[in-house]
């Protein structure tokens, strides 16, 4: 069969056309590769609608659309594989290890439920507390963080949580006795996020309060650094740092014990005693409450390290002192933010 000239020049343009798209594709910078099952769609896709057009003569000059359609849709593909992996795989941030109260979960599409017994917490949950509980979690990423009551916190990534209101306590070395808690160390990564600022330490125990005229950060031990809306602050050991609107912050010097501190114990997890010192234990109850451990003397310090305990603490540091301690030949007392430990004269009884 012959073709005439027109023919000719027409199958000639088509061709160009054809050549042209390939050159377009060829000079696209390259895209991430989606899964095989989503590629596999994309191109049974493809090729149904490469047969539908093909299929007529005259629609060739939709082939030059339908490849720019082919390259959006594969991008769209992409871009929803990404969206699901996220949502099909949370980052576990942290693991619950005690709780008490009225505690809540704030999860996808705005649910709210109460936490189950044993739980973990993932990256974009809100948990919020009740008037009358609190919560302690292993941090994933190492150390130890309470949640008060009337508290709502929103955690954000390994290393960032957001305190929409109330208080919560960071300690970035706990004891070693506090079970489920692993690491934990002077360059553990955390954050506070607030309205006010965010809050970040450098290794430390600290405290942050946030409502909506003001923060508080409290330190007990370490430096914590306050990036605010208007001005960068830093607190030392024995300091609460207040932040409110644009004024300058205010300083004022704190305890490391006392009620206002005194909410961390009913958060404090179980902690491992079984086979450990005395001396251990008084570090433990001495980080928990915030009161200095002092011996008289070194052949004091000497018969603590020495004894040794049996089984696990799953009480108040302060109440477990009282009850712990029994039995053993040394007596402790409270004097000023000490814990004064002394041994028994047991020739005196005294």
């Amino acid at each position: 069969m012959s073709t005439t000239g027109d023919d000719s020049k027409a199958m000639l343009g088509a061709t160009r056309r054809e050549d042209a798209v390939e050159v377009l594709l060829q000079r696209a910078s390259p895209r991430p590769r989606p899964p095989e099952k989503d590629e596999e769609m994309v191109r049974e896709a493809v090729l149904a609608e490469w047969q539908k057009v093909t299929g007529k003569r005259r629609a060739r000059r939709q082939l030059l659309g339908f490849a720019v359609a082919a390259s959006v849709l594969m991008a769209v593909a992409v871009t929803f594989n990404a969206l699901r992996t996220d949502g099909a795989a949370p980052v576990q941030v942290a693991t619950i290890n005690k709780s008490h109260g009225s505690i809540y979960v704030l999860g996808e599409q705005s649910t709210m439920h109460r936490l189950p017994d044993t739980s973990v917490v993932m990256a974009g949950q809100t948990i919020m507390t009740d008037h009358d509980s609190g919560i302690g979690l292993a941090w994933g990423g190492g150390g130890s963080l309470r949640v008060a009551s009337d508290s709502v916190v929103e955690f954000i990534a390994h290393d960032t949580v957001y305190l929409r209101s109330g208080r919560i306590y960071f300690d970035s070395t706990p004891s070693a006795l506090i079970a489920a808690i692993s690491g934990g160390s002077k360059n553990v990564a955390f954050r506070i996020q607030t309205d006010h600022g965010t809050v970040t330490h450098l290794g430390t125990q600290y405290m942050a309060y946030s409502a909506s005229d003001k923060l508080e950060v409290s330190v007990r031990e370490g430096e914590v650094a306050i990036a605010g809306k208007y001005y960068d602050e830093r607190a030392l050991a024995g300091q609460q740092l207040s932040i409110s609107g644009s004024a300058r912050p205010t300083v004022l010097n704190i305890d490391s014990y006392g009620s206002a501190w005194n909410w961390i114990e009913e958060t404090s997890p179980t902690v491992d005693t079984d086979g450990r010192s005395v001396d251990e234990f008084l570090r433990w109850v001495s980080r928990e409450t915030g009161l200095l451990l002092e011996y008289p003397d070194a052949a004091t310090q000497q018969a603590a390290a020495v004894a040794i305990l049996r089984g696990n603490v799953n009480m108040k540091p302060s109440d477990a002192l009282a009850f712990w301690l029994q039995g053993q030949d040394l007596r402790w007392y409270t004097d000023g933010g000490v814990i004064k430990v002394s041994a028994i004269d047991s020739s005196s009884g005294q």
